[in-house]
């Protein structure tokens, strides 16, 4: 080879592109008109142990929605001996810009991590549904459970005005974060191989939100197990998660002031696949509980659920229904005084047709009903009113619908 061919050899050894991983992009751009109501709420005045009743009116609103639509960047490597580098950015396109969610126009980041993944399982970092959430999103028959209909309007919420409670920044000892649906950042968590038909996953946040200085750090513990066989058309599962020092309380009673917190969430729940028909349900139980409040504040709530979802498949698309019962919460008052909070119960109604129009799209057509008990303010995800605040407007029931048209790539 003469000198001047073997210059050129090293020199195209070294500005050649390398072989890179393969990027693939998908996403769901979920978009159509909502309609919206709220009944009048509660006479002002009325209260239990918890909460009193502000009055006002009803309302109602006419817009567009575009429940979770998102882009999602996937890369995977192959670094031998049967692991992978896994990456993941969603970014979040959901009424971006809107009065509803996001004035700036910023994008918002969903599921983002690094990590590996290989027979042993997956560890990864960053932000994401934890398994808990996941668990809730598996029995929901709604498109992605986060617009209207979904089960995130009851479960991993005690009422209140909470709903997709997403996020831990907001997690302080003025302010409090009582959601249980919610995406998780500063985050490092195991799933499970499947294990003939058992998986597992715990998660871990870190401590990174403190919000003042000598102020409490926020930290979650999420876990979960289920059964799902492969010949078997069931699965099982039970997840539970606790928050330490979300001062979830704050968002319930109104009072500050506590030094510390534990919150926690437990489930239990199924489905059952048969032809054509698929059912689900499950129970869950959210208690609060606030350190350091003087005597005469209430140190303690709980408050329990059960939601069931019904899914039939037909020719052109699928019939989908929803139930779900909030009882009445259960509270306890530092220095032992008595407490209650009836009437903080809800019942929630939800009907939908998914029809298919190719492979990649969909038209939606969705309704829901929320029936508030006098003082309860379970509410609808998507939906802004004229009243945002937690504490107001009790007892006010909330109708939607709405018509989507879903576009997957």
């Amino acid at each position: 080879m003469s000198k001047k061919l073997l210059v050129l050899a090293i020199a195209s050894a070294f500005v050649a592109p390398a072989a890179m991983a393969d990027v693939t992009i998908s996403g769901t751009i979920n978009m159509g008109p909502q309609y919206a109501s709220g009944t009048n709420p509660t006479a002002a005045g009325q209260s239990n142990s918890v909460v009193t009743s502000a009055g006002g009116q009803g309302w109602s609103t006419l817009g567009f929605t575009s429940n979770y639509s998102n882009v999602n960047l996937n890369s995977t490597e192959d670094i031998g001996d049967g692991n992978k580098v896994v990456f993941n950015a969603q970014l979040d396109f959901s009424n971006t810009g809107s009065t509803v969610h996001d004035t700036s126009g910023a994008l918002r980041q969903r599921n983002t991590f690094l990590g590996f993944e290989g027979g042993w399982g997956s560890l990864r970092m960053g932000i994401n549904e934890q398994i808990y959430e996941r668990y809730m999103y598996q029995s929901d028959v709604f498109d992605g459970a986060a617009g209207i209909g979904g089960n995130l309007q009851m479960l991993g919420s005690p009422g209140y005005g909470v709903v997709f409670d997403n996020g831990n920044g907001s997690c302080a000892q003025n302010a409090g974060c009582a959601g249980f649906y919610r995406r998780s950042g500063n985050s490092i968590w195991y799933d499970s191989p499947d294990i003939n038909g058992f998986t597992f996953g715990i998660a871990q946040g870190l401590n990174a939100y403190q919000s003042s200085a000598g102020g409490a750090k926020p930290t979650f513990t999420s876990m979960g197990v289920q059964y799902k066989p492969a010949d078997l058309p069931f699965f099982v599962n039970a997840a539970y998660e606790r928050h330490k020092d979300f001062f979830g309380l704050n968002v319930i009673t109104g009072t500050a002031g506590a030094s510390g917190s534990t919150d926690t969430g437990m489930q239990l729940g199924g489905g059952l696949m048969f032809g054509d028909m698929s059912l689900f349900a499950r129970y869950e139980q959210l208690k609060y509980k606030s350190d350091g409040l003087a005597t005469g504040n209430i140190n303690e709530y709980k408050r329990d659920a059960t939601w069931f979802g019904f899914k039939y498949n037909v020719s052109t698309g699928a019939i989908v229904a929803q139930f779900g019962i909030a009882n009445d919460g259960k509270c306890q008052i530092a220095g032992g005084a008595a407490c209650n909070a009836n009437d903080s119960g809800s019942t929630q109604y939800a009907l939908g047709y998914q029809h298919n129009l190719s492979k990649q799209t969909q038209l939606l057509f969705y309704g829901t009903l929320v029936n508030n008990d006098p003082l309860a303010r379970y509410v609808i995800a998507g939906v802004g009113t004229p009243t945002n605040a937690a504490r107001t407007n009790t007892g006010g029931d909330v109708r939607s619908i709405a018509i989507l048209v879903k576009h997957s790539f």
